[in-house]
């Protein structure tokens, strides 16, 4: 570790490394200094939930509440989070949908803020938390190819080498792991998947957008190819788009939607419902496709690959959950805990 200058540090994942030595000669001279518990804030929920994997004594407190749904959807179970986070004050953030309650922010005073580059890195959010006294640090996630990256970076800047090299290699075992079942699925036979948001599903995401990465990394075919206007998604499409997409499968966000969707005479001609190929995403304890997209998306993957190819991805998904919340999230869970996550 090091010891920290209130308001001065602002460091790019690109820029680790010689570049730190170079600009800031006196921190890297500086004895280490291990940084006090509840003291790092996460401006946007995949930032603070990636210092929850790796050092959740640290984290200072939520974007959103616990236990009821937030902005955009998001929500989290505090039933498998570890006890020392879940009375934690719930201080917002500057991701779209949510809002800094930057009074709690000053409170508190962290040490350090994390910013979620490169989608919300910018110089008005900095300039908020420097007038604060806050000094930031850049953690790139811009796709799950970055979170092996992300785990090197926090663990050596919060003093969690050993675990954060550990996190880093069984997320790229993960990822090396989808990228060899998507080699094996020749693209004619790719499964088509529509993800339906909101509470009547005709809400989407694009097939290059965040929020859609693990459908991508389980080699699903996104049936909307369309263009996204803004970050947080959740696109309004009209059932004859659904209708002529006529997908394989659809992943489903809202649970009251779920529970209506085989009832409703529109969606009973698509071939995802006539064969029973309609999935609730699941979400614990966050969500595993997005709202918010966080290192859960790596178990999502692994999850929708065994769905849409249970003969190729040789998944035992019930094994795969628990080490998944063993190793990411320091929970023991039974078997029959785990079948209850997806199987709906």
């Amino acid at each position: 570790m090091f010891n920290i200058l209130p308001g001065k540090w602002h460091l790019s994942t690109a820029a680790l490394g010689a570049s730190l030595l170079l600009s800031l000669p006196s921190w890297a001279a500086t004895a280490p200094t291990q940084l006090p518990p509840h003291s790092v804030y996460g401006t946007a929920p995949p930032v603070t939930l990636l210092v929850y994997s790796l050092a959740p004594d640290l984290l200072a407190g939520w974007n959103f509440p616990l236990n009821k749904m937030g902005g955009l959807g998001m929500s989290a179970n505090s039933e498998y989070l570890l006890p020392v986070t879940r009375n934690l004050p719930v201080l917002g953030g500057w991701d779209p949908g949510d809002k800094p309650e930057l009074e709690r922010v000053l409170a508190i005073h962290p040490k350090l803020a994390l910013l979620w580059a490169p989608y919300l890195d910018n110089a008005r959010l900095r300039n908020e938390l420097q007038r604060i006294d806050v000094p930031t640090l850049d953690v790139r996630l811009e796709s799950l190819d970055d979170y092996p990256a992300a785990y090197r970076l926090l663990g050596d800047k919060l003093g969690q080498g050993a675990r954060g090299e550990m996190l880093a290699t069984k997320f790229q075992n993960i990822l090396n792991r989808l990228q060899q079942l998507r080699s094996t699925i020749p693209h004619a036979q790719r499964q088509t998947v529509y993800y339906a948001e909101g509470v009547d599903g005709l809400m989407t995401d694009t097939a290059d957008s965040p929020h859609t990465e693990v459908i991508r990394a389980a080699g699903g075919d996104n049936v909307f190819t369309g263009k996204a206007t803004a970050l947080k998604g959740m696109e309004r499409v009209s059932m004859g788009q659904v209708l002529a997409w006529n997908p394989d499968v659809i992943l489903v966000q809202d649970p009251v939607f779920y529970r209506r969707v085989y009832g409703l005479p529109a969606w009973q001609g698509l071939k995802a419902v006539k064969d029973h190929r309609v999935y609730l995403v699941p979400r614990q304890p966050f969500n595993w496709m997005d709202r918010p997209p966080s290192f859960m998306q790596g178990l999502g993957a692994l999850w929708l690959a065994h769905l849409l190819y249970p003969q190729q991805s040789k998944i035992h998904l019930n094994q795969e959950i628990q080490g998944f919340f063993k190793t990411f999230l320091q929970e023991n869970v039974t078997k029959a805990q785990a079948r209850s996550m997806w199987q709906s």
